[in-house]
């Protein structure tokens, strides 16, 4: 079988003066309050520093989702018996939890194409490679896509006789707010065929000082990794953060429902970003925020797949009922 990587990214897409992250760091820094999209943390570097957050123990879409994947796969390769399957992973980082699927498929002869569409080339050539490895004499085709998500989705050979099974991990999806979620999701629902299938993590609402617990781990790692943002943005546009005056600290709001990543001054600043030709100023204290992670009842996500034109197939939960992993069947 094959075991390939396609670059699909368009040189507009990196970073430059006149790049999607340039624009974004100057809308975001130009708000009040200062915000930045979770996006550009992740290149090579921060996706690495993401993936140690991933193995704290008390992150909940990583262990829920493993928890729950390791249950239900035997039904989902069932469902899925008998047809050719095109494997799809939004956000696919480094596959672990797809591979758990990738395992079952192959062990019930399955004719699996996984096509992993991850904006980070190392992380996508990693995982090819991976894959290879492990995989090399089994009846599974690969093809990695370093792309954002609907550049893959279009890259896709589509003639309508495979099925599609879209994995959208990692309660991603929570990174947007409620109306960001329905455009995404519908644009999501136009790029699928009637009855392909999402299968796809939400992070439920509870206790508060359990959600403050996991975004504040105290090894110090999603301070690392939103600390970042600011090192990257250094690097890639001459910029002149200095992150000893900046904190990372998270928080739940509950007017939005979503914890809120922050960095804060810790004193009045100017940072001169040279790439925009442009200084900005931050007060002591001031917040410039980096990440949301929105959390969602069941009522809600119900009414989402509906209005968005799914069907909800199947559900599970982790053995605490905090994360629940949907099945959607494009309508």
């Amino acid at each position: 079988m094959t075991f390939q990587v396609k670059t699909l990214r368009a040189a507009s897409a990196l970073p430059g003066k006149d790049s999607p992250f340039a624009e974004a760091v100057k809308t975001g820094l130009s708000k009040t309050p200062k915000t930045l999209p979770s996006w550009l943390l992740f290149d090579d570097r921060g996706s690495e520093l993401f993936k140690k957050i991933t193995e704290l123990d008390n992150y909940p879409p990583y262990v829920c989702e493993a928890e729950i994947l390791n249950a239900c796969k035997q039904d989902i390769a069932d469902l899925f018996a008998n047809d050719p399957l095109a494997l799809l992973e939004l956000g696919s980082g480094d596959g672990e939890k797809a591979k758990i699927l990738i395992r079952e498929f192959i062990a019930k002869k399955q004719d699996l194409h996984y096509m992993p569409i991850d904006i980070t080339d190392a992380a996508t050539r990693k995982l090819v490679a991976s894959l290879e490895q492990s995989f090399a004499s089994a009846s599974l085709k690969v093809t990695g896509l370093v792309a954002d998500f609907f550049e893959g989705l279009r890259a896709v050979d589509d003639d309508g006789q495979v099925r599609k099974l879209v994995l959208f991990l990692g309660a991603t999806l929570g990174n947007r707010s409620f109306p960001e979620m329905e455009i995404f999701l519908k644009q999501l629902h136009d790029a699928l065929n009637a009855d392909d299938y999402v299968m796809i993590g939400f992070d439920l609402m509870k206790h508060p000082k359990l959600i403050y617990e996991a975004y504040n781990d105290p090894q110090g790692r999603f301070s690392d990794f939103n600390l970042y943002m600011l090192d990257r943005i250094n690097e890639e546009l001459q910029a002149d953060f200095n992150k000893d005056q900046f904190v990372q600290q998270a928080q739940f709001n509950w007017n939005t429902r979503a914890v809120e990543s922050q960095v804060i001054s810790v004193c009045e600043q100017t940072v001169t970003i040279q790439a925009l030709e442009q200084t900005f100023q931050f007060k002591a204290w001031e917040t410039l925020q980096t990440e949301r992670s929105y959390k969602y009842t069941e009522e809600e996500i119900d009414w989402l797949a509906e209005r968005c034109g799914f069907h909800t197939e199947r559900r599970w939960y982790d053995s605490n009922k905090g994360y629940v992993m949907q099945l959607w069947r494009a309508c």
